[in-house]
């Protein structure tokens, strides 16, 4: 039997490990997960419906008056006006389901002064542009419901009354307002954006910080359950986490509440 070089075998026991080298990496590269975000554009077909839906916001095709539609039955009680303030509702609800995809489309209309609806309140402007800024602006704030009570103060926990942080400012004032807030954050997915968003709101209620107990799981616990739950959407390892602040949330457990968000006693 010929005998095999000893240089041979060194170039093949080089070479095998670099296969189990390459191989590791592979792997590891594969449940790494991409923190680059993959930002979504809107195809012609969903582009057309998008455009169309921004039309269907008109309720009314003359310049927006400074009286706000009100809500059938209030004033007008009639089928057609019942139907054109429905079909204003409907519109606004379907281009939110397009998310990111509707934004450039709904940013082209800011200044769309025709009649539709209030989507706010009725002192927050009721053009059809300021259905889309209001659109885009509740996406991005992404506030749970069950976040905060109607109301222009609330107390914290120094006893002192506080104006509501969400009636004092917004994320998007310090980059001079919404659609440049967007443009500075548009390599991150919706999620992403409205986890900045909620993180904003998040901060300064926790400088106010709680009254009592109650305040707490109105008025920060929400904001830390849906930032976990957007951070999972996101990719994030946090199911064990949101599960813990659940259980918190739905059993009212005031012994895991921080104690320097509560007054000091």
């Amino acid at each position: 039997m010929k005998k095999i070089p000893g240089s041979f075998l060194i170039l093949l026991f080089i070479l095998g490990l670099a296969l189990f080298v390459a191989a590791k990496c592979s792997e590891g590269n594969t449940t790494k997960k991409s923190t680059s975000a993959v930002v979504s554009v809107a195809n012609a077909d969903q582009e057309r419906e998008i455009r169309s839906l921004i039309e269907q916001l008109v309720f009314e095709n003359k310049p927006g008056s400074e009286e706000p539609p009100f809500s059938p039955g209030v004033i007008e009680n009639d089928e057609d006006y019942r139907k054109r303030f429905k079909s204003c509702q409907s519109a606004f609800n379907k281009l939110a389901a397009f998310r990111e995809l509707a934004f450039p489309f709904l940013i082209e209309h800011l200044k769309d002064n025709r009649q539709s609806i209030p989507f706010r309140n009725h002192h927050m402007g009721f053009s059809v542009g300021d259905a889309c800024y209001w659109n885009m602006f509740m996406q991005l704030q992404d506030r749970p419901k069950n976040y905060s009570e109607y109301g222009y103060q609330r107390k914290g926990r120094d006893g002192k009354m506080y104006v509501q942080v969400y009636q004092e400012g917004t994320p998007f004032d310090a980059e001079g307002g919404l659609v440049k807030w967007i443009e500075k954050n548009k390599g991150l997915t919706l999620a992403e954006k409205q986890i900045k968003c909620l993180q904003w709101l998040l901060e300064k209620e926790k400088q106010i910080g709680a009254a009592d107990e109650d305040s707490y799981f109105l008025n920060i616990l929400p904001l830390e359950v849906r930032i976990l739950e957007r951070r999972q959407e996101a990719g994030e390892n946090v199911a064990v986490e949101l599960q813990r602040m659940r259980r918190i949330q739905e059993q009212k457990l005031v012994d895991q509440i921080p104690l320097e968000l509560l007054p000091s006693h």
